[in-house]
């Protein structure tokens, strides 16, 4: 089941930090962003979305996107996606929504393109630059960002 969190309801941090390894930087597009979950029968968090609205008109950013590890390759990411675009798009016909993500994350990048994103620009060595420690995915240093778009 997909939802949206309420204000004041306890967020997802392992899987939050799981996407984004920087707090502060989550928790800096947290107050402003809406959050969906996808629970299983237990109420257990399973994935989380961030959605946040952009000072620019009909413009989103998907901010956060995570499934636990015991759960990939289920459908949880691409039901959370399907339902924030839906959401998101019934709400505001001229929506544009953006996503950003690291450039070795191929699977990632293969379920944003499945749901309509398309890649626009890639920005070089962003995650080295803006982020006081390194990230690794399978084991080779994270460098540039992939940014997509839809809509």
């Amino acid at each position: 089941m997909i939802r949206e969190l309420k204000r004041g309801e306890s967020l997802p941090w392992t899987l939050l930090l799981n996407a984004d390894p920087d707090r502060a930087i989550v928790e800096a597009y947290m107050s402003k962003s809406r959050v969906f979950v996808a629970e299983n029968g237990e109420q257990a968090i399973l994935g989380v979305l961030v959605l946040m609205p952009l000072s620019e008109n009909h413009h989103y950013e998907i901010m956060n996107v995570s499934v636990d590890l015991a759960h990939f390759r289920q459908g949880i990411g691409r039901a959370l996606m399907t339902d924030a675009l839906t959401t998101i798009q019934s709400r505001d016909a001229q929506a544009v929504i953006w996503i950003r993500t690291g450039d070795l994350t191929v699977d990632a990048i293969g379920l944003y393109e499945s749901v309509g994103f398309e890649i626009v620009d890639v920005i070089k060595d962003y995650f080295v630059t803006h982020y006081a420690e390194p990230i690794y995915e399978n084991g080779e240093l994270l460098r540039n960002q992939v940014v997509m778009r839809l809509g």
